[in-house]
């Protein structure tokens, strides 16, 4: 069964944490129904019509009768039992969005069929898990599909990593991450260690590094390659091959390379530079646009450089990308107009405010 309340409540609080910026509202994996979203996670009035407006766009609430009011309470449990109702109704459609640069993400609608469809055949391609640990965000399609489809359909316990012990993780636990978290794992509990068990990673690619260290490690990786408008297109267990298109993927002559998935008809325009290997194998060359991947988001150094230049204490600023064993970094030289430390705290706290984590350089140097 899909719709539990344990499932609806992870994609609440993975959903309550994007506003809060804190995974998962910084709550365990279980959580009592009981929980007031007010006076125990912190979410303010404001907020509370945030995350509503988020749930209502996710599962179209909006499509069903007028009792599925989120906003009608601020327990936990109220907010469950209004989505399970809705889902009761009507359970044809969800809507995901797309991670965008300074916020901008576009809402893409999948169909359940065809995201079952989708979990269906990763349930032949991946070995029935244990148990599944997430550390990505249900809310997402890669991690919808992962951690709330497959474990329904395996029938096998969800937990968060922060949750499981390293003792727990056995040969058959899969783990399903991004290459940022998947860096987090490998440096909290991996590093010069070996931990037999079986790793998923998409939404960005892999750096080699990583890659190879978490084979290293005795983690049996699979990269997934897709996208939140297409869902999963490939997949790969070694850094060195090309992708296998997934069954129900067809790639179509002519540039810029599209996709068709025969379960649903939809076609879709790749935004990346591919290389065909062959009818059912691919290679990722890069994007065709000017972004770059930093933590799973694809951020645009030029639209960046543009936001910076408009804060009034800044003369002129220098942002660019630099691939570091494979994973790109952002750096940013910034020149003030009068550098003291209270213009250099005022930039710091404007750059805050106008750019997501992602867009801000992790090197930055101001002068």
């Amino acid at each position: 069964m899909i719709w539990t309340p344990d499932n609806v409540r992870r994609i609440i609080l993975d959903m309550a944490g994007r506003i809060l910026q804190n995974p998962h509202a910084g709550l365990p994996t279980v959580v009592s129904p009981e929980l007031d979203l007010y006076r125990d996670v912190g979410l303010d009035s404001i907020s509370r019509m945030e995350l509503a407006g988020y749930l209502n766009e996710f599962f179209g609430i909006f499509d069903t009768s007028v009792e599925n009011y989120l906003l009608a309470g601020t327990t936990l449990d109220h907010w469950v039992n209004c989505i399970l109702r809705a889902r009761s109704q009507v359970d044809d459609y969800l809507t995901f969005r797309t991670s965008g640069t300074s916020g901008a993400a576009r809402a893409v609608r999948h169909s359940m069929a065809s995201l079952l469809f989708e979990a269906r055949f990763l349930m032949e391609l991946l070995p029935r898990p244990d148990r599944v640990v997430s550390l990505v965000p249900a809310n997402h399609i890669y991690g919808f599909i992962y951690t709330v489809l497959l474990p329904a359909l395996w029938n096998v316990p969800l937990c968060l990593l922060a949750d499981t012990p390293a003792t727990a993780i056995t040969a058959n636990t899969l783990l399903v991450g991004t290459p940022f978290t998947w860096e987090y794992t490998y440096q909290s509990l991996l590093a010069g260690k070996s931990l037999p068990c079986r790793g998923v990673s998409s939404a960005a690619p892999m750096p080699p590094g990583l890659f190879d260290q978490l084979m290293n490690a005795s983690v049996f990786m699979t990269e997934i390659y897709g996208s939140s408008e297409t869902g999963g297109l490939g997949y790969r267990h070694r850094l060195d091959a090309p992708f296998t298109l997934f069954p129900h993927v067809t790639l179509l002559a002519g540039e810029p390379f599209t996709i068709c998935r025969t379960d649903t008809g939809a076609t879709f325009t790749v935004p990346d530079r591919l290389e065909r290997v062959s009818e059912t194998e691919i290679r990722v060359l890069g994007r065709l646009d000017d972004s770059v991947s930093i933590a799973g988001v694809n951020v645009y150094p030029a639209a960046i450089r543009q936001v910076i230049s408009e804060c009034p204490l800044v003369a002129t600023c220098d942002i660019y990308a630099k691939a570091d064993m494979g994973a790109h970094k952002l750096y940013g030289a910034v020149q003030l107009r009068t550098l003291n430390d209270a213009n250099r705290n005022a930039f710091l706290h404007w750059v805050r405010q106008h750019l997501s984590p992602p867009e801000i350089p992790q090197n930055l140097y101001i002068y």
